[in-house]
């Protein structure tokens, strides 16, 4: 795994290092745990909640049913028989409910009868069968459909042979309207044409192009035209800035040669430089042995080279500094400042001469070349300047002829290309010509109206024929009534068909229907409504009669489930309004609580920051094949792309090889080789997959990058114990130390036993165990100040210094070290994975390895998939 680190860290390699979110906004938790709702509503009877739960589906959607209670209620319940169909059933029950306030249902009564269809005889033609329809349908309300019967006729169209001329084809036509009033089309008869065009090789130069086009045009009598194929090229000249060092410039001239093909060469330019320099001298020292150790002083804690110098006859002397830089001078007089020696500083400038030298290139011929020689400096660091030399090559041309079917011009246009000693091609164009034309008639049915279009064709001596359309129509129809129940409505068209000479069928449909109904009310509760009813059917002479008894009550348990205390809240809501019922609201299975934390910056903006800090993975790499050489697997371009993916992409792009350098290939296919890289920078495209969060669905493994670490989740004890402690060492059954460290320092509890059991190596580490410091016997679960040096002494100190004598406390004290370091350190806020990994600021991330947040969520996944009783919290990032 590719990491670097940020500050001195006292945790192992599994310490976590947090960063600062700027100007995050955060939201609440969305609940996602389910939940279901409970109405406190009873039901006197079984048709009221039967009644009431189809209501409520109809009405919310949400899947219900009813159960008896336990409690009872006397009630009474209205039937009545009689009804002859279901529309009169519907009906009726519709007014007892309207007048009365009663509910009930209808049912079919009795047995059911036969459905039955009445077709007619044969009609001839469609129209007279559809008025007959119409007025079935008038007299007796009774509805059909007409159908064809018997034989079918061919359509057909009369068709002629070529005729030359539109003028002529079009009078044809509006004759044979006006004589027969057959109507009729025309249509072009395609032929095909071929031409020639000549085409010349390259012919260099403006004047001469068109010299050679005017002489064409003169010998074939051929109009010509000049396509441009090439325009001409600038000469460029480039030079560098002035650096120095000869073997440098004879260096850059030979790299320049072989990496671009241009030649180059270089001079020397003298140059003078003025530098600031200063002088100093000290105060008074006596004795020669004084100011020699003085001069030491100097030296030894300036750098300053210094001289003595006596004055006069005296036993005095003074120490001497010349020529000194700026800041040897601040050295100076902050040394002699501390030891309280006089001096005095003078200025003093000071020239000096330098050799520097500049590269010039021969003439470089076009833009692309140049700019590779200037992408050549560039990379050199070396500035350049770029100047057109004045010159340029000269524009290509192909002379283009007409198109002709003239044999003769193109044998001459040919033969005038050869003579002034140019290639030539020829290209063959089909073209199409519409001089004749075909006359088709509109589609005939009609016999007569057929040979009366023939004989005028014939009359204007143009041969036709008459051709079947493929389609065909009938000439005969019946009509066939809509199913029947009702006898009366049967014999009625039955005896419409013989009125109308048209006979009639009956013929059973295979389905049947009932033609009694009753209805039955709901259960009524007092003998005021008993009597409503029972006065509405003796009103309306329907036959009625009534029952009473005790029934149970109902009550309605609904089956949908609802995710979110507030979902369910507003469900429960709901049913207040709507019905007037009250309920209780129930978990019944905990979900995810996720919030959305705003990072404030866009998607593209995150990768492009992260890009600058050089980004690390070890997926494979791509190149083409198309500049390798396979054999020796060495690269053959001069600057040659390396991608992430095995496409042509600006955001791919990962590095570059150069002419001669080595690559491992893995695979090869479609034109790419598949390499080993290691370790390497990684490409836009494949940041973008980690940082987006979009990626990553929340029934995947791979969201825990997401779980807050400083949320506790609700595990209790004996689960932990017994599914995820059990034979874990010194570890087995702290299940509770570890759930009153993560609620006393607000930490994911599960993430304190992870981080736990892999630094114990599973509770078994001599840390973990116990081991003596002074005389005491100290416990260190979470591998805290084990420095790598010798990890077992500087845990045991770390305990030792925290007063960590039991497991317990080595449990609950390395929490507190954890979260206020990390997890809810002020400075960074750093409590997820992802987190961790991915800093807005691409600064304080854990490490380079841009699959590192990926690949950690294993352990922590796989111990919260051996428990039931938990609550996940996700805090999820959210990009502009």
């Amino acid at each position: 795994m590719k990491k670097k680190f940020f500050a001195s860290m006292s945790l192992s390699a599994a310490a976590l290092v947090f960063f600062t979110i700027a100007s995050s906004a955060q939201a609440a938790y969305i609940d996602n745990s389910i939940y279901k709702i409970e109405p406190a509503k009873h039901f006197a009877s079984e048709s009221e909640a039967s009644q009431a739960v189809s209501k409520l589906k109809k009405d919310t959607g949400w899947q219900a049913f009813y159960k008896a209670s336990g409690s009872s209620s006397a009630a009474y319940q209205i039937s009545a028989s009689g009804i002859n169909s279901e529309a009169a059933a519907k009906s009726a029950l519709g007014q007892l409910t309207k007048q009365t306030g009663i509910t009930g249902t209808y049912s079919p009564a009795g047995s059911k009868q036969p459905y039955v269809t009445i077709t007619s005889g044969a009609i001839a033609g469609e129209q007279p069968a559809n008025s007959l329809l119409a007025k079935l349908k008038k007299e007796t309300g009774i509805t059909g459909a007409v159908k064809a019967t018997g034989v079918k006729q061919n359509y057909i169209n009369v068709v002629t042979s070529e005729i030359e001329g539109e003028t002529k084809v079009k009078g044809i036509a509006q004759g044979l309207a006006k004589e027969t009033g057959v109507k009729s089309t025309y249509q072009p008869v395609k032929n095909e044409k071929s031409l020639t065009r000549i085409q010349s090789g390259i012919i260099q130069g403006d004047g001469k192009a068109a010299q050679m086009k005017t002489a064409f045009q003169k010998e074939t009598g051929l109009t010509a035209s000049l396509k441009e194929t090439s325009k001409g090229e600038i000469y460029y000249t480039l030079t560098t800035a002035d650096f120095s060092g000869e073997s440098n410039a004879k260096n850059l001239v030979k790299q320049l040669e072989q990496s671009t093909g241009i030649k180059g060469s270089y001079k020397a330019i003298s140059q003078k430089k003025t530098v600031s320099a200063y002088n100093v001298q000290s105060g008074y020292f006596k004795g020669l042995s004084t100011v020699k150790n003085a001069i030491s002083q100097i030296k030894k804690n300036t750098g300053v080279s210094g001289i003595y110098q006596k004055v006069g006859k005296s036993t005095s002397y003074t120490v001497n500094m010349k020529g000194i830089s700026k800041q040897e001078l601040q050295k100076v007089q902050a040394f002699f400042k501390k030891k309280k020696w006089r001096y005095t500083s003078a200025s003093a400038k000071t020239t000096t001469s330098a050799t520097v030298y500049q590269i010039t290139t021969a003439p470089v011929l076009g833009e692309q070349l140049a700019n590779k020689g200037t992408a050549f400096f560039t990379q050199k660091k070396v500035k350049t300047s770029r100047k057109s030399t004045g010159k340029k090559t000269e524009n290509q041309y192909r002379l283009v002829s007409e198109e002709t079917s003239d044999q003769g011009k193109i044998t001459k246009g040919l033969s005038f290309l050869k003579k002034n000693n140019l290639s030539a091609t020829t290209q063959i164009i089909k073209k199409q010509t519409n001089s004749q034309f075909k006359i088709t008639t509109e589609s005939l049915l009609d016999t007569t109206k057929i040979n009366q279009t023939l004989a005028y064709f014939k009359g204007k001596s143009i041969p036709a024929s008459s051709q079947k359309t493929g389609k065909t129509t009938n000439s005969q129809y019946q009509i066939t009534t809509a199913e029947l129940l009702n006898q009366q409505d049967i014999d009625r068209v039955l005896a419409f068909f013989k009125q109308n000479k048209a006979s009639g069928s009956k013929t059973p449909t295979g389905k049947t229907a009932y033609t009694q109904y009753k209805i039955v009310t709901a259960q009524l509760s007092d003998k005021t409504t008993l009597n409503k009813g029972l006065n509405y059917f003796k009103t309306n002479k329907i036959s009625a009669s009534y029952t009473s008894k005790s029934n149970p009550l109902y009550e309605i348990t609904i089956t949908q489930q609802f995710t979110g205390n507030d979902t369910a809240s507003a469900a429960a809501a709901k049913l207040k309004k709507l019905y007037g019922w009250t309920s209780s609201i129930v978990k019944i299975k905990n979900g995810p609580q996720i919030m959305k934390t705003n990072y404030n910056v866009s998607l593209r903006d995150m990768v492009q920051k992260q890009m600058t800090v050089s980004p690390q993975t070890d997926g494979a790499a791509y190149v083409s094949l198309a500049y390798i050489n396979t054999a020796a697997q060495t690269v053959t371009a001069d600057v040659l792309n390396i991608r992430s993916t095995p496409a042509v992409s600006p955001t791919n792009v990962i590095g570059q090889f150069t002419k001669g350098d080595r690559v491992k290939i893995i695979s090869q296919a479609n034109g790419w080789a598949k390499i080993n890289m290691n370790w390497r920078n990684a490409s836009s495209d494949e940041v973008e997959q980690y940082v987006n969060p979009d990626n990553f669905s929340l029934d995947s493994k791979y969201y825990f990058q997401f779980l807050k670490l400083s949320q506790t989740a609700g595990l209790t004890a004996s689960e932990v114990n017994q599914k995820v402690l059990y034979n874990k060492g010194i570890l087995a059954g702290k299940g509770q130390s570890f759930i009153d460290a993560a609620n006393k320092y607000g930490i994911n509890e599960l993430y304190l036993i992870s981080h736990a059991l892999l630094e114990t190596g599973n509770g078994t580490s001599n840390l973990a165990t116990g081991t003596t410091y002074n005389g005491k016997t100290v416990y260190n679960m979470y591998g805290i100040g084990a420095y790598d040096s010798n990890p077992l002494y500087y845990g045991a100190k770390y305990a030792y210094e925290q007063g960590w004598f039991t497991p317990q406390a080595a449990i609950i004290g390395g929490a507190k070290f954890i979260g206020s370091s990390y997890i809810h350190n002020t400075a960074y806020q750093q409590d997820t994975l992802y987190k961790m990994r991915w800093s807005p600021t691409a600064s304080h991330q854990y490490a380079t390895d841009i699959g590192w947040a990926y690949k950690q969520v294993n352990r922590m996944y796989s111990l919260y998939t051996l428990l039931d009783g938990y609550t996940l919290y996700y805090d999820v990032p959210v990009y502009k």
